[in-house]
């Protein structure tokens, strides 16, 4: 394909350099020294120029595009190029990134003639807010198609030992990351203290599975702190607000305290405090919390954070995570890790390029794991398929609201699902095995 990609900031970047192995990518932007950087690392086509300046896009009349993604750091900025791309070049589909938690509750991208937008801030919170439903849980998604869940959970003085005693039509085990490292487990597996275990199926099972499998992380959590208001922790608050907790943000800036005071109204407590000593926790309460949530743009501020509530017997805590560098270090520390907005941005938009009307494409596991869904439609009903037998990778069919082992030729019906859970170096032949057509016999 060809892509063009408005902006060469971190996520700019790390999107050219990974589209750039199989598409052929055009990066704008006005900072010539990153562009130079980009075509120094990765086969691009670097073009210099203000993103909204009209000027800029003449180059690019020469032919069709296939994707536009506009990710600069400024929500006017990217609205902006969108248009002035729609109006001036010949592209199929319009990606945007928007930092400003309203536009994803307006139309306005719809009204803009724009395709598909990421809320990354939006989604951060989406998913911490998540784990109010699923407590002992490091993270949980949803997968589209299918009613299932993909939750993953450390192992924590576990019952269970053997992947056999996960595995029915109801739940399986479909990824393990231990000690640095990460794989897609076989029916030998056996499990121990402190893997980070991921489980697909369904919820209520999933949850009930968890309680024998981490003994430490709270049953409930009624209680939250929050450090951190700026953007992203004003956030998280307001996606607390619809459930019934109690909520405290800790924020040394007075102004943000302000305008989290402003926002959330009288529904959360805001402190003023430069949190730099352990003082906050007993004059504040905050000792009393169930989960910890730090949200500095600053890795290593998060992971102080939450070590400083470990020390407080508080039994979750969670860091955002910006810089991949520290997510294993996080884990390591028995720190619940969360992506941060630019990590989450780039996730989201390869994740909407891998994706259309019959296949959904999502990555986990920071990204080394990858979980690709197809419907089966008409052409591929009612034919039988030889599965895909590949290492590093597990294939599903999810049929009568149960999940099957892939693992023969299958007569298939309309209304079966296709799932394979691979590592992210497979990702390509997965798609072309999935797509093309099945290899149908």
């Amino acid at each position: 394909m060809d892509i063009i990609i408005a902006g060469a900031g971190r996520v700019g970047f790390r999107l050219a350099e990974t589209l750039s192995i199989h598409h052929d990518i055009y990066v704008i932007d006005r900072n010539k020294d990153a562009l130079s950087r980009l075509e120094e690392s990765i086969d691009i086509m670097p073009i210099f120029g203000n993103i909204e300046d009209p000027d800029t896009y003449l180059p690019l009349t020469d032919k069709r595009y296939d994707i536009f993604i506009a990710v600069t750091n400024n929500d006017e900025v990217n609205i902006l190029s969108t248009l002035i791309a729609d109006d001036i070049i010949d592209v199929e589909r319009k990606i945007i990134r928007l930092r400003n938690p309203y536009f994803a509750k307006s139309s306005i991208f719809q009204k803009l003639n724009i395709d598909e937008a990421v809320f990354p801030y939006v989604f951060v919170a989406k998913s911490i807010r998540a784990l109010l439903d699923f407590p002992k849980a490091n993270n949980v998604k949803d997968i589209n198609f299918t009613p299932f869940k993909l939750i993953s959970v450390q192992l924590v003085n576990p019952e269970i030992k053997n992947v056999n005693e996960i595995n029915n039509e109801k739940v399986v085990l479909v990824g393990v990351e231990r000690d640095k490292d990460f794989f897609i487990p076989d029916e030998k597996v056996e499990l121990m203290e402190n893997d980070l275990i991921y489980l697909f199926g369904n919820e209520d099972d999933i949850k009930t599975l968890c309680k024998k499998l981490n003994k430490k992380a709270p049953q409930e959590i009624n209680k939250v702190a929050i450090f951190g208001a700026d953007l992203l922790g004003l956030e998280i608050a307001k996606a607390f607000l619809e459930k019934e907790v109690e909520i405290k943000i800790i924020e040394k800036d007075p102004n943000l305290c302000k305008r989290a005071s402003d926002v959330l109204q009288d529904r959360a407590m805001i402190i003023n405090s430069k949190y730099i000593e352990h003082t906050v926790y007993e004059e504040e309460n905050i000792k009393d919390a169930d989960m910890v949530i730090s949200a500095s743009k600053k890795d290593e501020d998060n992971i102080i954070r939450c070590l400083e509530a470990k020390e407080y017997n508080i039994k979750k805590t969670v860091a955002i995570n910006n810089n991949i560098r520290f997510y294993n270090l996080m884990h390591a520390l028995g720190i619940t890790t969360v992506r941060g907005p630019k990590s989450t941005a780039y996730h989201s938009i390869l994740e909407k390029i891998g994706s259309n009307k019959l296949l959904t494409e999502k990555y986990f596991c920071g990204g080394r794991g990858t979980v690709i869904v197809r419907k089966v439609n008409s052409n591929l009903k009612d034919r039988k398929v030889k599965p895909l037998k590949l290492k590093d990778s597990l294939i599903f069919i999810i049929r009568d609201g149960k999940i099957y082992k892939f693992d023969k030729k299958t007569l298939l019906t309309e209304s079966d699902i296709i799932v394979v859970f691979s590592k992210t170096y497979l990702e390509e032949k997965v798609k072309n095995w999935i797509m093309n057509p099945l290899k149908i016999f």
